[in-house]
């Protein structure tokens, strides 16, 4: 999943016309696919802050706690659904396993 995400970041960041030469989609896109799941909002939005970056230098005009919100947003209406939606097919099959047992 981490490629898919990084791909999707690429891509926003190329048609909105930013630079990234710091691989900072890379590292977003990893923290998301490690993280997201396990904390809240306000939690995975102060754990994007925390991330090493030259990104926001380069592209000077965005307000980095905005467009972080702003990307968060994004990658959970394309994203997040798909994983719970994947883990709840597991959840069936164990539970179709346990009942079989």
């Amino acid at each position: 999943m981490i490629f898919s995400v990084q791909r999707f970041l690429e891509d926003y960041f190329h048609r909105c016309g930013f630079g990234d030469t710091d691989q900072y989609a890379v590292s977003l896109a990893t923290l998301y696919d490690r993280k997201r799941q396990l904390k809240t909002v306000p939690a995975f939005l102060s754990a994007m802050k925390h991330l090493r970056t030259g990104f926001y230098k380069r592209n000077e005009r965005l307000q980095r706690a905005a467009f972080e919100k702003k990307l968060l947003t994004l990658l959970d209406s394309e994203f997040k659904k798909k994983e719970l939606f994947s883990s709840q097919r597991r959840s069936r099959q164990e539970l179709k396993l346990r009942a079989s047992a």
